[in-house]
């Protein structure tokens, strides 16, 4: 398969996917790129009925491990950088405001019922979903019934609360 052809197919779901769980535009552009650079690299060692899975196995695996090293960079950063980064942790903030109750609800989910949700509204089949975490797609389906029946009582108590 052709990378320009998964980049056109592909682009939007992991894009979305990436948006979703890091909540920064930029951030997941970068992630995206990154993702299929990594595919491009491994091309001929991924089936074509499996490349899908396989991006978005790389696009959460970078996003992973963007987290981790990021979450020390504060100390590093110049005056300059940080008013940078604090204006853009505002702009999250403001985001996450904006967030419907669905999405709060999806957020105060565990792993792996989270990001099963946010693969399975990225169009994503119960057996690249197993594919991703290295299991069969009745494992998928079942965690992902089970999330759903968690967003059902967090919605719930959600709208008690109003």
């Amino acid at each position: 398969m052709d990378i320009e052809k998964i980049y056109r197919i592909y682009f939007d779901d992991l894009y979305r996917f990436l948006l979703y769980l890091c909540k920064n535009k930029e951030v997941a552009e970068d992630i995206c790129s990154e993702s299929f650079i990594r595919t491009m690299k491994n091309i001929e060692n991924i089936e074509d009925s499996k490349v899908k899975s396989y991006l978005f196995q790389i696009g959460k695996n970078t996003y992973y491990n963007y987290y981790k090293k990021n979450k020390r960079i504060l100390l590093t950063y110049s005056i300059e950088d940080f008013d940078l980064a604090l204006e853009s942790f505002e702009k999250n903030i403001l985001e996450k405001e904006n967030l419907t109750d669905l999405e709060k609800a999806i957020e105060k989910l565990e792993n792996p019922y989270k990001d099963l949700v946010k693969l399975r509204l990225n169009d994503l089949t119960f057996k690249e979903i197993g594919e991703i975490y290295h299991k069969n797609q009745n494992w998928a389906c079942v965690v992902y019934h089970r999330a759903k029946d968690k967003l059902k009582i967090l919605l719930e108590e959600n709208n008690e609360k109003l």
